[in-house]
C-alpha cells in the first residue's frame, strides 16, 4: 500500500470521526430536547465560557446563573465531547443526590485522581458497597458526642492564633488573614485527625509542612490529565512528579509512624479520629488496617483543611464589608462567652446569629462551588418541579453548581445581598425566602455540604470549628480590609477563594 493511499485513508477516517463526534452525534443526541446555550465552538462546545469565567473580575457565578435564568433548572451544554446537564431544579437534585443516588455515581476521573493522591480508596474516591461500608464505619466518629471532644482542640489553636494577632496589632502592620486561617485549620485538623501537630502557626515543622503543601497544591491541567491517561505517569522523571513523590513519601511516613505508635500503645480514651478508627471495640463488621487508616487520615486532611480555612476567609471578608453585622456578631459572642465562661461546646447552641452568619457566607460563597460531578449509570428520567421529566441517557454528566443554586432569585429574595437573618426562623427575609419556595425549607436549595448518602461526613465537625473560631476571635478583635485587598472570588483547584485577603486587625 503506497503512502498516498495510507494518508488518504487516514484523512478520510479523521474526517468521518470529526463528522460523527462534532456534527452528527450532537445533532442526534436526545439531550437536544433539554434547553441550553448553543455551542460557541464546533469542537470545544461551550468550554470557553466555562473556563473563561472572569470570576476574579466580579462575574461570579457566571455563566451558570445566566444560563439557569434563561433556560431553567436543567440546562444542556457541551464541553468538548462531554454532554452535561447543569441542574439547579430542587426536584431534580433530590432525585440525583438522594432518592436515586445509586444511579448517579461520582465521576470516576476525579475519584481515580484522589485515590492516587491518598494511596487508596477512601470516602471521596469509593462508590457502591465499599463507600457504604466506609460510611457506616466512620459516621459514628462524626456525631455530636464525638465532635464535642474536639472543641478543646479548636479553642487551644484559636488561642495560639490570637497571641499571633496580638503581635500583629502591636506592629500596626496589615496581615494576610487567609494565610493565617490556612495555618490554623491545618494545625486543628492534624491534631484532630491523627494527633499530629503540624505547628503551622509556629512555622517550626518546615519539612512536613512543605510536603503537605506540595500534595495539597492545585495540579496543572497537564499533570491532572497525564496522571489519568498515561500508563506509569507517576514514575516519569518530571520535576513536579519527583517533588510530589518525595512529598508523598514524607507525609505517608509521618502518618504511618503515628499509626504504628498508636497500635503499639493504644490509649484507654480516644483523643483523635485515628484513635477512634483503631479502637477494636467499635469495629463490629470490619477491622481497619494501618493502610486503610492512612487513606482515611489523608482524606480528612485534604478535605477538611482548605474548605474550613477558606470559609473563615469569606466570613471575615463579609463581616468587614458589613460592620453592622460584625458588631452584632461580636455582641452575641461576648454575651455567650460571659454566660458560659468560654466558647465551649455547651455555648455553641446560643451562637444563633454567628451560625446564621456562617450559613449566609456559605450561601454567597460556597467553598466548593461545583459539587463532584455525577455520571448517569443508566438511562433515566429526572423529574422537574414543572412536572415534566427530562430524559437522560446513560453516560451523561450531571453538574450541580452551588454558586448558581444559592443565588437563584426564584428561590432567594435579594440573593446577592449578605443577609444573615435569612437563616433565623421567622425573620422577614426568612419568610420571604420561604414564600418564594412555596413554604418549603432550604433543603435542595442550599447544599454547601452536598446532600444525600455522599454529603460531607465532617459537616458537624466543620460547623463547630467555624463557630468556635469566629466567636472567639470576635470577642477580642475587629477586622478591616486593607486597600490592597481584592475580595473577588477566584477558583483555586476546587475551592472558591478571595483573590487577596489583606486586613488590618485591631483590638475591639
Amino acid at each position: 500500500m503506497d503512502l498516498a493511499l495510507v494518508c488518504g485513508l487516514l484523512a478520510l477516517g479523521l474526517g468521518l470521526a470529526f463528522l460523527y463526534f462534532f456534527v452528527l452525534a450532537p445533532a442526534w443526541s436526545p439531550l437536544r430536547a433539554i434547553p441550553g446555550p448553543a455551542a460557541s465552538h464546533i469542537i470545544f462546545g461551550n468550554l470557553k465560557e466555562i473556563i473563561d469565567t472572569k470570576w476574579a473580575n466580579g462575574h461570579y457565578p457566571e455563566p451558570g446563573l445566566k444560563w439557569t435564568l434563561q433556560y431553567g433548572g436543567a440546562v444542556h451544554y457541551r464541553a468538548f465531547l462531554s454532554h452535561r446537564i447543569l441542574l439547579t431544579d430542587p426536584e431534580a437534585l433530590k432525585h440525583v443526590f438522594l432518592t436515586h443516588g445509586d444511579t448517579y455515581p461520582r465521576d470516576p476521573t476525579a475519584r481515580r485522581f484522589l485515590s492516587n493522591l491518598t494511596g487508596g480508596d477512601g470516602l471521596l474516591s469509593s462508590e457502591g458497597d465499599v463507600h457504604t461500608g466506609m460510611r457506616k464505619l466512620l459516621m459514628p466518629h462524626f456525631g455530636y458526642a464525638k465532635v464535642k471532644t474536639f472543641v478543646d482542640v479548636f479553642q487551644h489553636h484559636t488561642a495560639h492564633l490570637m497571641r499571633h494577632l496580638d503581635t500583629v496589632v502591636a506592629s500596626g502592620a496589615s496581615v494576610d488573614m487567609h494565610d493565617l486561617f490556612t495555618k490554623l485549620t491545618l494545625d486543628v485538623i492534624g491534631v484532630s485527625a491523627f494527633g499530629y501537630n503540624f505547628e503551622s502557626l509556629a512555622g517550626s515543622n518546615s519539612t512536613t509542612l512543605e510536603a503537605y503543601h506540595m500534595m495539597n497544591n492545585t495540579p496543572s491541567l497537564a499533570y491532572f490529565v497525564g496522571s489519568l491517561i498515561l500508563p506509569g505517569f507517576k514514575h516519569y522523571p518530571l520535576p513536579r512528579l519527583v517533588k510530589m513523590k518525595r512529598a508523598k513519601a514524607i507525609l505517608f511516613k509521618v502518618v504511618d509512624d503515628v499509626i504504628a505508635k498508636k497500635l503499639a500503645h493504644p490509649r484507654d480514651i480516644a483523643t483523635d479520629l485515628l484513635d477512634l478508627m483503631l479502637d477494636e471495640s467499635t469495629q463490629t463488621d470490619h477491622k481497619v488496617s494501618a493502610a486503610e487508616a492512612r487513606v482515611h487520615v489523608l482524606t480528612f486532611l485534604l478535605a477538611g483543611h482548605e474548605t474550613t480555612s477558606t470559609t473563615l476567609a469569606w466570613v471575615f471578608t463579609l463581616l468587614a464589608q458589613h460592620p453592622e453585622a460584625e458588631a452584632k456578631a461580636r455582641a452575641e459572642a461576648r454575651a455567650v462567652q460571659k454566660a458560659y465562661g468560654s466558647i465551649s461546646y455547651a455555648a455553641l447552641g446560643d451562637l444563633k446569629y454567628i451560625s446564621a452568619v456562617i450559613h449566609e457566607t456559605l450561601r454567597i460563597f460556597p467553598t466548593i462551588t461545583t459539587l463532584a460531578s455525577r455520571i448517569a449509570d443508566a438511562d433515566d428520567h429526572i423529574p422537574l418541579e414543572s412536572g415534566k421529566p427530562i430524559f437522560v441517557p446513560k453516560g451523561t454528566t450531571i453538574v450541580a453548581n452551588t454558586g448558581v443554586m444559592h443565588r437563584n432569585p426564584l428561590y432567594w429574595s435579594r440573593p446577592t445581598e449578605f443577609l444573615p437573618d435569612r437563616f433565623l426562623d421567622d425573620s422577614d427575609v426568612y419568610l420571604a425566602d420561604k414564600g418564594l419556595r412555596g413554604g418549603r425549607g432550604n433543603t435542595f436549595f442550599y447544599m454547601p455540604f452536598s446532600a444525600g448518602a455522599k454529603n460531607c461526613i465532617g459537616m458537624r465537625f466543620a460547623t463547630a470549628e467555624l463557630q468556635v473560631v469566629v466567636a472567639t476571635l470576635l470577642t477580642q478583635f475587629s477586622f478591616a480590609l486593607a486597600p490592597e485587598a481584592n475580595t473577588n472570588p477566584k477558583l483555586s483547584g476546587v475551592s472558591l477563594k478571595p483573590v487577596q485577603l489583606t486586613m488590618h486587625v485591631n483590638h475591639a
